[in-house]
């Protein structure tokens, strides 16, 4: 799967819970004013940081909090969240510990502590949360998914079987848990079952690629090699850049005495492998901070492969991460001459025409996004900014009142949506509406300080 779409049921829970800043329990809440009110202002401060997706701000304040109100449970759940949502899970498992030990009965809890542990590869330990977690909060098919995933990383495959099953019990049309569970059932010398199982899941998702390709293995296993060749063909169609699929293809051909089929699709096989590890390798770098090897590799990846959109964006993110936008933008042209409904690529385009100042290009890169995906909340914002910064007022009126309509759960861009329209309201003369906006921008983020001298100019001058 690629960077740019990454999604998992695991970041909606984190989200979920951090997303209020409530997150005492009633026994917690009965005896907080009598503690300590200055504690409670930082344990409700913490929680707003991680609801605005600020995490590093969440942990100086939660170590504050965690000096006045040691035992209070939610004060270390939210800080051992804190450094889940940054990537450091090492460093998320003592206070996530501490909050289990304070509050044993919560199975969040232990559900994000299961999380930070299998991360690690911690995973008998994950395990015993992950279990505990399913008997405290027994209706979570998501807790007994976790367990399976756990479970068959230490290799008990009858374990993992057994809670996939229960969480498809619970939620029958859990995508990953029928993936896993066929998976492993075929693993498990079970292969009618594990066939049904990925029959059943392309009902839900038809372009379920890897089942696809597990499906097409079986299939090749039981001697079927048209079917076989029937659900790679869906699965290249889907993901043309699959290797393992075109490396299956190619063994089928091979079998069917299919010789000159068979050498092409080895052919392709060994071109994407050698794309993807110079790809996979300028990942690496990236995310060590080598930014120049990481170009190098990016750019090795595209000359064997000119079409591989994946790598023009991830060397696109490293132009803009050294600020040499017209590097990116130069980049984000081949990859809208080769896919032209590419939304990510309008939207970055739109924003290193901002970084360019460009207003007019970005305005038109932003309509194009919307164009595709009249839902996105950073296509709208993107148009009501380049409006403003091209003194169409009207036009950023309109596009950014839509933006705060879309996005509070977009909360870096809700807060900018409002000091954006603030500044056009100033423009069009709205004065009283501008300060109600910047005291709405300061109310979500305190630590504002252009939103602070605009307001106090505006009380000043109207």
């Amino acid at each position: 799967m690629s960077i740019h779409r990454c999604c998992s049921a695991f970041w909606v829970v984190l989200l979920l819970y951090a997303c209020s800043t409530d997150t005492h329990t009633p026994l917690e809440k009965a005896r907080l004013p009598a503690q300590d009110p200055e504690g409670v202002r930082l344990v409700n401060r913490g929680a707003f940081f991680l609801k605005q997706g600020r995490p590093r701000q969440a942990l100086t304040v939660l170590h504050q909090a965690a000096k006045r109100v040691p035992k209070l449970s939610s004060v270390h759940f939210n800080w051992g969240l804190a450094h889940v949502r940054l990537g450091e899970y090492e460093l998320a498992i003592p206070p996530l510990q501490r909050a289990v030990e304070l509050d044993s009965l919560n199975g969040s809890f232990r559900f994000v502590l299961g999380d930070a542990l299998s991360t690690e590869h911690r995973y008998p330990e994950a395990i015993l949360h992950y279990q505990r977690a399913t008997e405290l909060e027994p209706e979570k098919a998501l807790y007994r998914y976790r367990l399976g995933k756990s479970l068959r990383a230490t290799a008990d495959f009858k374990g993992a079987i057994a809670a996939f099953e229960a969480a498809l019990d619970l939620e029958p049309d859990f995508v990953d848990a029928l993936y896993h569970c066929s998976e492993l059932l075929g693993r498990s010398d079970r292969p009618a079952e594990a066939e049904a199982g990925y029959k059943k899941l392309l009902v839900l998702a038809p372009q379920h690629v890897a089942a696809l390709v597990a499906l097409a293995t079986l299939q090749t296993q039981a001697g079927r090699h048209r079917e076989a060749i029937s659900a790679l063909k869906r699965a290249i169609a889907r993901e043309p850049r699959h290797a393992q699929a075109h490396y299956l293809h190619h063994q089928i051909l091979n079998r069917m005495e299919r010789a000159a089929e068979a050498a092409k699709a080895l052919q392709i096989y060994q071109r994407l492998s050698m794309t993807k590890r110079h790809y996979d390798q300028g990942q690496i770098y990236l995310l060590k901070g080598k930014q120049e090897q990481a170009i190098t590799s990016f750019f090795q990846a595209i000359e064997i492969d000119s079409s591989f959109v994946d790598a023009y964006l991830s060397l696109c993110i490293v132009h803009l991460q050294v600020n040499d936008p017209q590097s990116a933008r130069h980049l984000l042209e081949r990859i809208l001459g080769l896919e032209p409904e590419h939304v990510e690529a309008h939207l970055l385009l739109g924003e290193t025409h901002l970084l360019e100042r460009d207003f007019a290009a970005a305005q038109k890169s932003f309509a194009e996004a919307i164009a595709l995906d009249s839902t996105s909340v950073r296509a709208v914002f993107g148009l009501g900014r380049s409006s403003l910064l091209r003194k169409n007022y009207r036009q950023a009126d309109v596009a950014l009142r839509r933006t705060l309509e879309w996005a509070p759960t977009h909360l870096p861009i809700y807060v900018e949506a409002h000091y954006a329209l603030a500044l056009t309201q100033i423009q069009l003369k709205n004065y009283e509406e501008a300060k109600t906006l910047f005291k709405k921008v300061l109310e979500l983020d305190p630590d504002y300080p252009q939103a602070e001298t605009k307001l106090a100019w505006l009380e000043a001058s109207f």
